[in-house]
């Protein structure tokens, strides 16, 4: 009988049942099918030795006016990159205008050059698909180049150009500066951004040049001016060590370099500076800081240092941080997170600087409960370390560690050239990391525990905790040898302290007065004393077909809610914390949200009215000018929270009629023009008010109108207890 499936069909399927084992096949012997078998141990046989891995040599080339040059030839793709370590940095900044050096670092490149504009600039690298960037840091600076070797002839003297000759266009000098100041606005939003500034401040002092951080006010000194200054005090040839790699011919290259950096001049007095020395002792403090919106705490524990990597103990203190914090084999993660359980990550080492000692520091994230569990665990680790010596499987894991990936320090040539230039920068022999390799093969377990008794020293260390002290099992005070307890104050002050603060002068002076009598004409216009009587108020608004309810009690308790289509959106303040809910839940709204939204409410008529009287509250007068054939008085309002902005007042009427600001949007970092104007301006309860206001935001030339109509506003009602909070279990406050 023949079957009805074809022949091919049956062998798959017979193979398919014998794959998955279903048929009863024996298999047959290597010797049956003809396999010849080895006839010796595997685990005995023999390799030849790896060839010798070789480095890479750059060629080493000094300019004439001391610029010294590293070329690299590597053709393997037809690109050209470049970069540029110059001696410059954030510690040699003035103080009093802390961030000068980043954002000259930010504008050297963004700022256009003495012979193309910003734009200009941007679309001729961006036509060729080329990158020309430039940074300073806190003890260096950088420019970085890449382009394709085809363009080098265009990139490379643009690149040369943004070095030596940047032209700081004051927009982008406005704009850089706008941007520093809304990262400050923003930078007690993390945790971990907390504990890492505040933990610098800690160890060295917050007036020291590792420690201090720009703040608004010091950024709003800063003048296009001061970047030139910096730029010319600190950019010269012999502070440049340029490296240069990819696909070029070496003697050629360094001819375009010197056409391109011969004729730079070095001033004759110049010396490249160094950066002050650290000025620090070890002692022991507890420091808090409270961030009620985290349910984990943040701790970072230790001490200054006191070596540099050319000390002779640095291959053996080295070791001491593979032993103790390792990744996966180190005793913190084993103990503290594997065995104990206490920490979601945990780490920790002993820095060495090339010139300068660094720190010890170990760090922990913990639940927030178990914050001073976690701290104990930590130093008892640290203190084992000097009290047990690694054993030959922790120290053999570790210099394996070590060893083993050392072949990735030379994974690129940017990686090669970054640390011959480094090498060269600080005058360390070109070989010193191989001098390091060859020091730690010689470590003993011995030589680790000589240098942890030497160089940890936990009962002279700082401690440092953020997080939410209300969550706390144990009290900090248990972690202190005396009880004590500092707890750190990160608000974000808008002035200097008063002993920082210059007079001002008769001029200025003069238009803080004329300032305070344009918003006694504007209150007096709008209803005089009657803003004097307001002690809260209701107010209805639509805006894009959102309704929202605002109600205000003075002097700064607000609650609002906005119905959306993503669901129904409140915050509330009660004057201390801002809390929000969404339908994703309740949470503390960071500082830089509580800072906007109370920005919005002091650029309200009503309120701004009303608070005139406000001691943080400065208002400037600034001329006037004429719009539309409508003259305007302008003033500058300078409020306690949210951006400045300027109000423009109807010269006739005193209404305010406009206002504008600018402002940096977080998210892209792009500069936002705002024009708001007031209009349909109505009497309620003696006062006027504007119940129209139409809000124009413009980036580049794109621009988004929003208009928000009041549909009703009542004043000094009765107001339910609880409105101004939340229940964080269920998000509501008190119905209305």
């Amino acid at each position: 009988m023949n079957s009805p499936y074809p022949s091919r069909f049956l062998s798959i399927t017979a193979l398919s049942l014998l794959l998955i084992g279903l048929c009863p096949v024996q298999p047959a012997s290597a010797q049956e099918d003809g396999i010849q078998t080895a006839d010796y141990d595997v685990t005995e046989l023999t390799y030849p030795d790896l060839p010798d891995f070789k480095v890479p040599e750059p060629e080493r080339v000094e300019l004439e006016n001391g610029m010294t040059i590293f070329l690299l030839e590597d053709s393997e793709l037809p690109q050209v990159n470049a970069t540029a370590r110059i001696g410059v940095g954030s510690v040699y900044e003035p103080a009093e205008k802390r961030g000068l050096a980043s954002i000259t670092g930010t504008v050297m490149r963004t700022g256009g050059t003495e012979s193309m504009a910003p734009d200009s600039l941007n679309t001729v690298l961006e036509n060729i698909g080329a990158t020309v960037e430039t940074n300073i840091g806190e003890t260096s600076g950088s420019a970085y180049m890449s382009t394709l070797a085809d363009h080098v002839d265009t990139v490379l003297p643009i690149f040369a150009e943004v070095l030596r000759q940047p032209a700081f266009a004051e927009d982008r000098v406005q704009q850089a500066k706008s941007r520093v100041k809304s990262g400050i606005s923003r930078r007690n939003d993390n945790a971990s951004s907390i504990v890492g500034r505040e933990f610098e401040k800690v160890l060295y002092g917050e007036d020291s040049p590792y420690a201090r951080t720009p703040e608004l006010y010091t950024v709003d000194r800063v003048r296009r001016q001061d970047l030139v200054d910096f730029h010319d005090q600190y950019v010269h040839p012999n502070n440049v060590i340029l490296s240069v790699w990819g696909d070029f011919e070496a003697d050629q290259m360094e001819q375009t370099l010197r056409e391109q950096f011969g004729d730079w001049e070095a001033p004759a007095d110049f010396e490249p500076p160094t950066p002050p020395e650290p000025d620090a002792e070890r002692a022991h403090s507890v420091n808090f800081v409270q961030k009620s919106d985290v349910n984990q705490s943040k701790i970072r524990m230790g001490h200054p240092g006191e070596l540099t990597r050319r000390s002779d103990d640095y291959a053996s203190v080295q070791m001491m941080n593979e032993v103790l914090s390792g990744g996966f084999s180190g005793r913190l993660f084993q103990e503290v997170r594997r065995e104990k359980g206490l920490a979601y990550s945990v780490n920790g080492a002993y820095t060495a600087g090339y010139n300068r000692p660094g720190r010890f520091y170990a760090g922990v994230a913990s639940q927030s409960a178990s914050t001073v569990e976690a701290t104990n665990a930590v130093m008892t680790e640290v203190e084992r370390m000097r009290e047990e010596p690694p054993t030959e499987e922790e120290l053999g894991l570790a210099k394996d560690s070590y060893l083993n990936s050392f072949v990735f320090n030379f994974d690129s040539e940017r990686e090669i050239l970054g640390r011959r230039a480094t090498y060269e920068y600080y005058d360390y022999p070109a070989d010193f990391l191989q001098q390091t390799r060859d020091a730690i093969e010689e470590v003993t377990p011995d030589d680790v525990l000589s240098a942890a008794q030497t160089y940890l020293h936990p009962d002279d260390s700082h401690i440092l905790v953020v997080g939410n002290g209300n969550q706390f099992s144990e009290d900090l005070s248990t972690l202190s040898q005396d009880g004590t307890v500092d707890t750190l104050d990160i608000s974000i002050p808008r002035e200097p302290p008063s002993e920082d603060q210059d007079a001002p002068t008769a001029a200025e002076e003069e238009a803080m007065m004329a300032g305070q009598e344009l918003m006694a004409s504007a209150k007096e216009a709008l209803g005089g004393s009657d803003f004097d009587q307001i002690q809260n108020m209701r107010v209805v608004t639509e805006q894009q077909g959102n309704e929202s309810t605002l109600v205000i009690r003075l002097p700064n308790q607000l609650r609002t809610e906005v119905n959306t289509a993503m669901g129904s959106i409140t915050v509330v303040n009660d004057g201390e914390t801002m809390k929000m809910k969404t339908p994703k839940g309740t949470r503390t709204a960071p500082p830089s949200v509580r800072s906007r939204i109370m920005g919005q409410l002091w650029r309200s008529v009503p309120y701004l009215m009303a608070n005139l009287d406000h001691d943080q509250l400065t208002v400037t007068a600034r001329g006037d000018t004429t719009m539309e054939e409508t003259t305007y008085q302008l003033a500058r309002v300078d409020p306690p929270a949210g951006s400045a902005y300027t109000l423009y007042l109807n010269a006739e009427t005193m209404q305010p009629e406009r206002l504008t600001l600018e402002q940096t949007n977080p998210r892209s970092g792009q500069q936002v023009r705002v024009t708001q104007t007031f209009a349909d301006f109505r009497e309620v309860s003696g006062v006027v008010l504007p119940f129209t206001t139409e809000t124009v935001q413009s980036v580049g030339e794109k621009e988004k109108t929003i208009t928000a109509t009041i549909q009703s506003i009542d004043i000094n009602v009765d107001l339910e207890d609880g409105l101004f909070t939340i229940d964080s279990s269920t998000g509501e406050g008190a119905s209305q």
